[in-house]
């Protein structure tokens, strides 16, 4: 076919189409240039998260006074905000410590949300799963039978079988009153099972009731999430070895922390167990050979804890002592401090209100502080002495443990005691009581161990002590108390 050109002039006449400059537009003024490149190179990201985020936002970040403002490198670009938000900006940076460490001396603590969720508690707990499958002991595999999955013994077999590879460690978990708590006991459960641990589900307690069912159903862990202690917007993990035994600092909770910040895998690929146990039955029963032949006391208790309250009005139920609560909140208080809001409460309701003696039990229910009928508050280490010698009438063992501030206010020891020191931590305080067979150990902060079938800490249990050596008495528990500590001094020997 011939081809026919569509322009009716001949090559010769038409033009070339005029060359494309590289550069359409005018450059950009000099003026603007600086500026673009300047915000071009700002990278805006929040501590902690994985995701960029826009200048706007991390503007209205700062005007909102967002916790993780004040870790940002960036918090000095503020904008074109206004001089107000900028001032208050700097106090409020001024004022505000550092972001603190999770984890503390006896434990993990953080702001619910802020500093700890879900996934973060998932992940700590998987670490210590892994210290607890590391302990179990090496276990042989029987070789298999071969057998007929037509009869109703094989299934019996096969079932004990798969029932046998997942015996992973058994774990005791339980969560306080705080409304975070179900939420990160949720993650802290599922972390448990997704690395075949056996979960076994308190629900709502306390730390000495989950202490008492770790050593009851011998289970070899333990995790609490609990933000005891701390402001009521905290949340967080405390951990139990075999035995009840506490993890603190310098006693395995580094090891947690080494564990969780090198990452772990999974231990077992069979997952594991869920279920639930109700220990209330039991714990409270172990009370009764300490709750009778009590003489008539009036007590005033202050707890926050509506487990405590319940165990001790069930105890309290029969015995001929009078038994008035007063309420507190739920908030960090510190007990050996005479300014404390909590501890002006029980002064003003015992000076208002005759009573024998006043307690307070902490959000943790093993630290306690005591009060005599007076109102005034007792140091720790009168009320150590007082339990000491308590301890060492029915005591064949006299060795005691005292931490290094309360043993210093000590200035003789009488004929025949043994008291060694503690570090002042709740796990170096076991330890120490399984080492020396310590049948009692006390210290400054509050918490009083006491030697049963393991070394316990329980404000219950402190109680039960003090009004036991009260009714050999009828003095009242201010003149018991000075005439123990004149009495010691009195039998102690004559040194040069």
């Amino acid at each position: 076919m011939e081809h026919i050109p569509i322009s009716s002039k001949p090559e010769s006449q038409v033009k070339p189409l005029p060359e494309i400059k590289a550069e359409i537009l005018p450059p950009l003024p000099r003026i603007l240039q600086p500026a673009l490149l300047e915000s071009s190179e700002v990278f805006f990201q929040c501590p902690g998260e994985d995701y960029p985020i826009s200048k706007a936002i991390h503007l209205s970040r700062l005007a909102a006074f967002y916790p993780k403002c004040r870790e940002c490198p960036h918090k000095g670009h503020t904008g074109n905000l206004s001089p107000e938000i900028i001032e208050r900006l700097k106090q409020t940076q001024r004022s505000r410590a550092s972001e603190q460490h999770p984890y503390t001396t006896e434990g993990v603590r953080g702001v619910y949300l802020n500093q700890i969720n879900r996934t973060q508690a998932a992940h700590i707990a998987g670490a210590f799963s892994t210290i607890l499958w590391e302990a179990l002991p090496l276990k042989g595999v029987a070789p298999k039978k071969s057998i007929s999955y037509g009869t109703p013994e094989s299934a019996t077999a096969v079932s004990s079988a798969s029932q046998e590879q997942s015996r992973g460690p058994s774990v005791v978990i339980g969560f306080d009153e705080r409304p975070a708590s179900p939420d990160i006991i949720t993650g802290v459960a599922s972390a448990l099972r997704r690395n075949g641990c056996r979960v076994i589900d308190l629900g709502l307690t306390v730390p000495s009731i989950l202490s008492f069912a770790t050593n009851h159903l011998q289970a070899h862990g333990a995790i609490m999430v609990t933000g005891a202690q701390f402001g009521p917007s905290y949340t967080g993990l405390d951990f139990l070895l075999e035995h009840s035994q506490p993890v603190s600092a310098g006693r395995g909770l580094e090891n947690i922390e080494q564990i969780s910040l090198r990452g772990f895998g999974r231990a077992s690929r069979q997952p594991g167990s869920q279920r639930t146990f109700h220990p209330m039955e039991a714990y409270r029963a172990q009370f009764q050979k300490y709750f009778h032949a009590l003489r008539p006391l009036k007590i005033k208790i202050a707890c926050s804890l509506r487990l405590v309250r319940e165990t001790l009005n069930a105890l309290f139920e029969k015995l001929p002592c009078e038994l008035t609560w007063v309420d507190i909140p739920h908030q960090r208080r510190d007990l050996l401090n005479p300014p404390d809001n909590d501890v002006q409460k029980m002064q003003k309701q015992l000076q208002a209100d005759s009573a024998d003696l006043g307690l307070i039990i902490d959000d943790d229910s093993r630290r306690c502080a005591f009060f005599t009928e007076s109102g005034t508050l007792l140091s720790n280490a009168k009320v150590s002495r007082f339990l000491m010698q308590a301890l060492s009438r029915e005591q064949s063992s006299r060795n005691f443990l005292l931490d290094q501030t309360c043993q210093a206010e000590w200035n003789d020891v009488p004929a025949g005691w043994n008291i060694s020191t503690h570090a002042g931590t709740l796990a170096d305080s076991y330890f120490q009581m399984m080492q020396q067979q310590a049948v009692y150990a006390g210290g400054q902060s509050g918490y009083h161990w006491f030697r049963d079938a393991v070394p316990t800490c329980d404000a219950i249990l402190t109680l039960a002590h003090i009004l036991a050596a009260l009714s050999f008495s009828d003095a009242p528990f201010s003149e018991v108390v000075s005439q123990y500590s004149c009495r010691d001094a009195e039998s102690l020997p004559e040194t040069s």
